[in-house]
């Protein structure tokens, strides 16, 4: 058996996978508000021992520790380098773990995770080329070439949502003008949903957003979308236009055999990918929704070591 962490800025996710990559058990766990790196290993810690004593296995079972840590890692030493709205700051991880289990550890950035979980685990295990693109609060890349994934100079590489879309755009939190995440995000489609219900207060759009608070969510404007409001078309595809640029970028650069879509939103199915293989029409790259959900980084993180020095 083996153990995936997939840390986040809400919340860290804790599993137990068997040998056959199949999920057995998890949990989560807060960290919002944690502020001290001590703070939030304990809490990891808390996690992992919760986790085992409830899956009901006992250490022995366990071969492995992975774990996905988002922003800056260094997967060699091991070290959560640096993560915006965590208390991770040069943070080691993989010896924490290591002295408190005595297990192999290894840990790799949350995007990496999350496609090499598709890879070993779900949509794209037939694949050898493969770009995962995880839709979210930004959006966060993975790529593999030939099997492997594809870390780069100081494992920055895979860092699509940066890629450049319109120069005139808006300011990233990166710093650059009109990244991709800037206008195709989980944020973004947000943002656009609330600015056009707000131009059309008569829509079956606004009127959704008034009943959940005046706040849109992931699912506002698909709800809409089933309802046939006009504005939700409207926002829709001009979202999947955007989109469809950046998806393009990634076939000119990789040419890879499948796209993988993750994220909570990828949930949403053939509303989003079939418009998106349209567009793609005859071209060899396929693009599909991920397989394992909201547990793909976690699934990813469990197999780090398999095929993957």
């Amino acid at each position: 058996m083996r153990l995936g962490i997939d840390l986040g800025g809400t919340t860290v996710g804790i599993g137990i996978i068997d040998d056959r990559y199949q999920l057995l058990h998890n949990s989560f766990y807060p960290t919002a508000g944690i502020k001290d790196s001590a703070q939030l290993v304990k809490q990891i810690q808390y996690g992992i021992e919760d986790v085992v004593e409830n899956a009901g296995c006992s250490w022995d079972d366990i071969s492995f520790i992975g774990m996905g840590c988002p922003g800056e890692v260094d997967p060699v030493l091991g070290i959560g380098v640096y993560a915006d709205n965590l208390a991770v700051k040069n943070t080691p991880f993989k010896s924490i773990l290591s002295d408190l289990y005595h297990k192999r550890v290894q840990i790799d950035n949350d995007a990496n995770c999350a496609a090499w979980g598709e890879h070993i685990a779900g949509v794209s295990k037939q694949c050898q080329n493969i770009v995962t693109v995880t839709l979210g609060t930004g959006i966060g890349g993975g790529v593999i070439l030939d099997g492997k994934l594809l870390r780069g100079n100081e494992n920055h590489a895979g860092e699509v949502g940066h890629i450049v879309v319109d120069i005139h755009g808006k300011r990233c939190g990166c710093g650059r003008i009109g990244c991709w995440e800037t206008v195709a995000s989980t944020r973004a489609l947000i943002q656009e949903v609330e600015r056009c219900a707000g131009i059309h207060p008569e829509s079956r759009l606004s009127d959704l957003i008034r009943q959940n608070g005046g706040k849109a969510n992931g699912h506002t404007l698909f709800q809409a979308l089933d309802e046939n409001d006009e504005v939700a078309k409207e926002v829709f595809h001009s979202w999947i236009r955007l989109l469809e640029v950046g998806m393009w970028n990634i076939i000119n650069v990789f040419r890879p055999e499948m796209i993988v879509l993750s994220g909570g939103i990828s949930n949403q199915g053939d509303t989003i990918i079939r418009p998106l293989r349209e567009v793609v029409g005859s071209c060899s790259t396929q693009i599909c929704a991920g397989q394992l959900g909201g547990n793909a980084g976690l699934i990813g993180a469990a197999v780090l070591d398999i095929n993957n020095p």
